[in-house]
């Protein structure tokens, strides 16, 4: 297979995974919202940009921190609201950038450690980037 058909394929699953996100359901009820104790406290871990034939990858390390009520805050700035579904993290807010909304859905999976990790695609200031977060001690 070449380089041209792996990105381009590549390039397909980022558009249907990013579209996935953006036509999540809207936010649920307050009484609806489930906010597990595992979730609270800083995450950290790497985003690396989504390579393209023009563009190398970057790779930066990135935070956000959740509160036991749900609000959560990025190392961007940018702050909002998370709830837990299945097996994903719902979060929504707003970016300081030109105050423009935020929508993500980050998968959670347990590792062997009983230990959780989140990840997925997220818009950082160089473009998409997969992050994968573990939680700080």
């Amino acid at each position: 297979m070449t380089t041209r058909s792996v990105l381009s394929i590549a390039l397909v699953l980022l558009a249907l995974s990013l579209a996935a996100c953006a036509s999540s359901s809207q936010m649920p009820p307050a009484a609806q919202q489930v906010h597990p104790d595992w979730l609270t406290g800083t995450w950290r871990g790497p985003a690396v940009q989504v390579a393209t034939a023009n563009e190398p990858a970057k790779e930066v390390e990135v935070w956000v921190t959740f509160s036991p009520g749900g609000s959560w805050k990025a190392m961007t700035g940018a702050t909002g609201s998370s709830w837990f579904a299945n097996d994903r993290v719902m979060l929504e807010g707003t970016s300081p950038r030109q105050s423009r909304p935020v929508r993500y859905t980050l998968k959670q999976r347990e590792n062997a450690d009983g230990s959780h990790e989140l990840w997925g695609i997220a818009d950082a200031d160089f473009g998409a980037a997969a992050v994968s977060l573990k939680k700080g001690q």
